[in-house]
């Protein structure tokens, strides 16, 4: 399994990032992978790691597809494949109704049909021909993306979490990401994968990205309460809290979204348990991460991007403790 680190480790901002990046290569990490919600766009701080690197291999965990036209995803994931060398993979998804509608302004329709529209429309244009394009829910008329060709067109990966999704990138992507997932419930969504990629008659993607939280050696006392407050958003938010009913959450699911609902703010975080922290998180010693990290191998993990977080109150120390734990899970 590939060791990756996530972008932006909150305590590491503007030059800082040049001597984290650095030293996670040192390190024997092989991936770098963005994040995009509410801090940095995801591909701004790829191109700088494209020209910080040589080996590590930098991806996009997710580009939402509501949020940019297909031209202009092809033109940015083409400009990081030509200044990485070709070490790119365009990763997309559909993100949340918050960010999407209420964040971004944008409306957040027919997720399915926008997935497998701008997939076909972006990878037609990294092709290099011209492009005239009418889906369901976008259209392109007559777009050429005119760059040298000095390298391949990246790799379309899609982030999954419900049957359907996984069925569709089982039809269409080279690899998946995910997220918030426990390795016994990766083998059913890879089964939905495998469902979709036998409709097209085509092998369905053997990469698996995985996105994990990381906390190391800090105190429990501490991080539970802090990773309960972090998992309350998503877990009240719709698709989320239907697949984490689906993958062995339902009492947290029900319970925490009736709470909210009912104004019990408070009492809908309590019910964040302990064994959903454990499960989905990597919280704890540096040899319990490790022993976690080789249960989601065996689950079908492909890679790990670590997004490692401290909980120390002043930004140096929050920066000491995550390198810190970043050389205690250096690849080895």
């Amino acid at each position: 399994m590939r060791i990756g680190i996530t972008l932006p480790a909150e305590p590491f901002q503007n030059r800082s990032m040049i001597d984290l990046v650095r030293r996670v290569e040192a390190l024997g990490y092989q991936d770098v992978w963005s994040l995009e919600s509410y801090t940095t766009e995801a591909f701004s701080p790829l191109a700088a790691v494209a020209m910080l690197t040589d080996r590590m291999r930098l991806g996009t965990a997710i580009v939402p597809v509501f949020t940019r036209p297909p031209a202009l995803i092809a033109m940015s994931a083409m400009t990081v494949q030509q200044l990485s060398g070709g070490r790119f993979i365009l990763g997309m998804g559909i993100s949340s109704p918050q960010i999407i509608s209420q964040w971004m302004g944008v409306p957040f329709e027919r997720p399915l049909s926008r997935v497998r529209d701008t997939v076909a429309a972006v990878r037609a244009a990294l092709s290099g021909e011209k492009v005239t394009f009418k889906g369901r829910t976008l259209s392109v008329n007559g777009f050429r993306l005119d760059m040298e060709r000095s390298t391949a067109p990246p790799p379309i990966f899609l982030a999954v979490q419900g049957a359907k999704m996984c069925r569709l990138a089982g039809e269409i992507a080279d690899g998946l990401i995910t997220n918030f997932i426990t390795p016994e419930a990766l083998p059913r969504m890879l089964e939905h994968v495998a469902d979709g990629a036998r409709r097209t008659g085509r092998e369905a993607p053997r990469e698996v990205v995985c996105r994990i939280l990381t906390i190391v050696d800090e105190d429990p006392e501490r991080v539970a309460p802090a990773m309960r407050r972090h998992m309350t958003p998503y877990l009240i938010t719709p698709g989320y809290n239907r697949f984490f009913a689906e993958i062995g959450f339902e009492r947290e699911a029900d319970q925490a979204l009736r709470l909210w609902n009912a104004g019990q703010r408070k009492e809908a975080t309590d019910v964040v348990s302990d064994r959903m922290l454990n499960d989905i998180y990597l919280l704890g010693s540096a040899e319990h991460c490790r022993t976690r990290l080789q249960a989601f191998a065996a689950a079908g993990v492909t890679t790990v991007a670590l997004w490692f977080v401290s909980l120390e109150r002043s930004p140096e120390q929050r920066k000491a403790r995550i390198l810190a734990a970043i050389e205690k899970l250096a690849p080895k």
